[in-house]
């Protein structure tokens, strides 16, 4: 059994931790990462994290997506998908030239003064236009998550302001997750990071996410627009503070 990436109660105990952090993602569309990526850097290298928890993430978001496809809002994906490559790749070359730790910490500092605004105000009562937001959300959504690995917060900002269907919004929400990670995931491809141990880790952990993806679907059923919304508001409050917490630690 050396062939194995980890030993059967380490596995169990990373199994664990999967499924927990995708009934997030099943409630929310995005999030799960904030939690396996700490949980499971206890156990091995960033290097053997990361692009574990980005094929994670890739799959839960297709497995999100593709089934929810019909609710999602095309007309946002078309502005938003081509603004966030633009990002990806505008990040990429920021990594090289921007301070990144206050850069970091200027992110994580929007994020919680957001999350905060969002519990506090509760349900938006306003809408925002579409131009120019969807250009702006989409580009920093691809920037952040090529600068901090965390894309998917600016998406969920602009979309839970445009988009008054709860199921709408996970749909598209879920869409634009997917793109993301799949832009990262290829990064780690050609920067040689997907190497055959990684991709067995998250093969052998992708049923426990898909099964948390299904409890969280099945717990967002019964929930309003309003707790989801409180739901991402929280969300973005923790990874702001996570990102804050990273810098102070660095």
């Amino acid at each position: 059994m050396d062939w194995l990436p980890f030993g059967p109660g380490t596995w169990a105990i990373c199994a664990l931790i999967v499924g927990a952090s995708y009934v997030i993602f099943g409630i929310t569309a995005f999030g799960a990462a904030m939690f396996t990526v700490p949980a499971l850097s206890y156990f091995f290298p960033l290097s053997f994290v990361l692009p574990m928890c980005v094929i994670l993430d890739v799959s839960a978001s297709f497995a999100l997506g593709s089934r929810f496809s019909k609710d999602a809002d095309l007309g946002e994906l078309k502005w938003m998908a081509p603004f966030s490559l633009a990002g990806a790749v505008a990040g990429v070359t920021a990594l090289v030239t921007i301070p990144q730790q206050a850069t970091i910490a200027a992110f994580g500092v929007f994020l919680c003064v957001y999350g905060l605004y969002s519990l506090y105000t509760g349900v938006p009562q306003g809408g925002v236009a579409r131009h120019p937001w969807a250009v702006i959300s989409g580009f920093c959504g691809g920037a952040a998550g090529t600068l901090f690995g965390v894309g998917a917060p600016p998406y969920a900002v602009y979309l839970s302001r445009r988009l008054p269907d709860k199921a709408v919004l996970r749909a598209t929400l879920s869409n634009m997750v997917l793109l993301s990670t799949s832009i990262r995931a290829l990064v780690f491809l050609v920067g040689g990071l997907m190497l055959w141990d990684r991709v067995l880790g998250a093969l052998m952990l992708i049923p426990f996410a898909l099964g948390g993806i299904w409890a969280g679907h099945r717990i967002q059923l019964k929930a309003s627009r309003e707790t989801l919304l409180r739901a991402i508001s929280v969300l973005l409050l923790l990874i702001g503070g996570s990102l804050i917490l990273r810098v102070l630690r660095a």
